[in-house]
């Protein structure tokens, strides 16, 4: 599937900034399969959401963040200047990519 190359460049950088280092998470709540919506902070108090949106390595996901304009305005920068997954031509949506897979393994019907 095209659009996916840039996976393991936006794996490291989304577990760069706070592997093995002590955060605080401001906890939203809960998404429809449980996980913690949460912003993820630096002891310096940085946001490492806004960090990686800004520098093009995670999407901005609408539904679960829908009222976060800084997250809006990051994710249309890093689009315009084509930095990370902004830099491919046909960047694949992370809940597309997943469905793929499931259906290329036959858990899902495509």
């Amino acid at each position: 599937m095209k659009g996916v190359s840039q996976g393991k460049n936006a794996k490291h950088a989304a577990s760069a900034p706070a592997f093995g280092k002590v955060v605080t998470l401001q906890i939203y709540g809960k998404d429809k399969y449980k996980r913690t919506l949460a912003d993820v902070r630096l002891l310096d108090r940085t946001n490492v959401n806004h960090m990686l949106v800004g520098e093009g390595w995670c999407w901005w996901y609408r539904k679960n963040a829908s009222v976060d304009t800084v997250l809006e305005g990051l994710e249309q920068e890093a689009r315009e200047a084509k930095r990370g997954l902004w830099s491919d031509s046909q960047p694949v949506l992370p809940w597309v990519y997943f469905r793929y897979l499931l259906a290329i393994m036959g858990v899902i019907n495509a």
